[in-house]
């Protein structure tokens, strides 16, 4: 019987769901097949689904369903095909978005404050040089929230479904789209590059969060930190996924670069993040740094792990 009912779970797809007490009501359960159609993200890879059910009424967290892909270890589009969830008949509004626990938590319990959040990261994990102490931030950031990248996200919503007492075969199809902002970083014309000093970089002035209900950026200003990759002798670059740049920064955004000898550069990006004077651009963010960025000899690990002995290199951007 056991082996039956793993095999009749992998047939289905595997869903798990979480029932709030406000939706205890069981006098008219109802199931109904969530289908998912990935034409809108052909390349999408998730590892899991979750579909958030909202009461239209008062816009409260009913359920939350995750669905897995058919048989453990695989993803990829096609593989997350949906399953049944059973619910009170009623009247509801859907979220729904891929489960990284590496990168994201979930946070609020109404349709209009449900929102994802990357996690919680130091300044300087990116580099994974030991404890070099919290270098100087810059500007006014000192105190902004320090998250990571986000990886893919691929979700959506369903603004009304209508669940019917009594009526089978009913089922809603939600179809993920790609949501966050793609942010690409070159820094050309760097010197003194050498395997034994480690380097990593933050953007400041980016959102923590994403609001499903209007695909929007949201929370606090934080601070995101990334690793740099070489790719010649001479340029530095990093692609990541953010949640886009945040809705309440009006100052000037950064970009830092942090080196294991204790070194810091800070560049002024804010031009490049919102396209000259668009501040609400929410395109693809591409950054280029195109300055003689020499990097100091040597890899300055061991050293005492404070924030006395970070130096400053100042550097004037030409106009492109």
């Amino acid at each position: 019987m056991k082996h039956l009912i793993i095999m009749v779970a992998c047939m289905l797809g595997i869903c798990s769901c979480d029932h709030k007490e406000l939706c205890m009501n069981h006098s008219h359960m109802v199931d109904v097949d969530v289908v998912f159609d990935w034409s809108h993200a052909p390349d999408a890879d998730p590892v899991a689904m979750v579909v958030q059910f909202f009461r239209v009424e008062d816009g409260r967290q009913c359920y939350r369903c995750e669905f897995s892909p058919a048989r453990k270890g695989e993803t990829g589009r096609g593989l997350i095909k949906g399953g049944k969830v059973r619910v009170p008949a009623g009247e509801y509004r859907i979220l729904f978005h891929n489960n990284d626990i590496e990168r994201m938590d979930e946070r609020g319990d109404t349709y209009a404050g449900y929102e994802i959040v990357s996690l919680e990261q130091s300044l300087l994990e990116p580099m994974d040089r030991g404890a070099l102490g919290a270098p100087p931030r810059p500007g006014d950031t000192g105190e902004a929230p320090v998250r990571g990248t986000v990886g893919d996200v691929w979700g959506g919503r369903c603004e009304y479904l209508e669940v019917q007492a009594g009526v089978s075969g009913q089922s809603v199809t939600l179809s993920p789209a790609r949501m966050a902002v793609e942010c690409t970083v070159e820094l050309r014309n760097v010197k003194n590059m050498s395997d034994a000093v480690g380097v990593s970089a933050a953007l400041t002035g980016m959102a923590e969060g994403l609001r499903l209900a209007d695909n929007a950026p949201s929370g606090m200003s934080a601070t995101v930190p990334f690793a740099l990759r070489r790719t010649d002798d001479h340029t530095l670059e990093a692609r990541f996924q953010v949640f886009g740049h945040c809705p309440v920064q009006t100052g000037q955004h950064f970009l830092s670069v942090y080196t294991s000898g204790k070194t810091y550069y800070d560049f002024d990006v804010t031009d490049q993040i919102h396209v000259g004077e668009d501040a609400s651009y929410a395109g693809p963010i591409h950054i280029v740094i195109d300055a003689e960025i020499n990097l100091p000899s040597g890899g300055g690990e061991g050293m005492s792990p404070s924030i006395s002995g970070w130096e400053e290199i100042t550097i004037e951007l030409g106009m492109n």
